[in-house]
């Protein structure tokens, strides 16, 4: 049957394209290995690691004043960590300096951080569900990026236990009834 044929019979160019891709050999391949996971292409490791630190949103938390300046902060002053704390019924976290992160750590060492919500010990609100979702290769991207900006120390406030409001500047996550008074 002819590719013009397939498209009218399937319901137009979306459906037909959509068919036609499913049957060409790698859209097959990937059927077949269920456990391959998608991930970024680009002209370097590090390229795809910058790519998914910005579209991921790793940077509203890990990068100090990120979204006030919508990403308009300097390389250098990038993934530094945040001293503004992210309170909840958590307690207050606040956006770990990922420079120092990757510079204590192996890049297989980042991997199960990440794979793992840090041993079971990962916070809220950090996504730790959609961080294991990431491929091997995009989390080794985010490392290799990461690890690219060099080291570059911030001393950050420590976390509290829940219940404990910071002393500092910190954003209010916590879950508020408005039906209470």
């Amino acid at each position: 049957m002819s590719r013009s044929r397939l498209l009218l019979l399937t319901g137009g160019v979306a459906a037909g394209a959509i068919a036609f891709a499913a049957t060409a050999p790698s859209a097959t391949a990937r059927v077949r290995n269920q456990d391959e996971k998608p991930f970024v292409s680009a002209s370097t490791p590090v390229a795809a690691g910058e790519y998914l630190m910005t579209v991921a949103g790793c940077h509203n938390c890990h990068t100090t004043g990120w979204v006030e300046k919508k990403g308009m902060v300097a390389q250098e002053d990038q993934l530094t960590g945040n001293p503004i704390g992210y309170y909840g019924a958590w307690g207050t976290v606040y956006g770990k300096n990922l420079r120092s992160v990757v510079n204590n750590h192996t890049e297989d060492e980042w991997v199960d951080i990440l794979r793992t919500a840090d041993h079971g010990k990962g916070q809220l609100p950090m996504p730790w569900h959609d961080a294991a979702k990431f491929s091997d290769r995009d989390l080794r991207a985010l490392y290799q990026y990461a690890k690219s900006l060099g080291p570059k120390p911030v001393r950050l406030p420590r976390a509290t236990k829940p219940g404990v409001r910071p002393a500092g500047r910190y954003i209010d996550l916590a879950v508020k009834d408005s039906t209470s008074k």
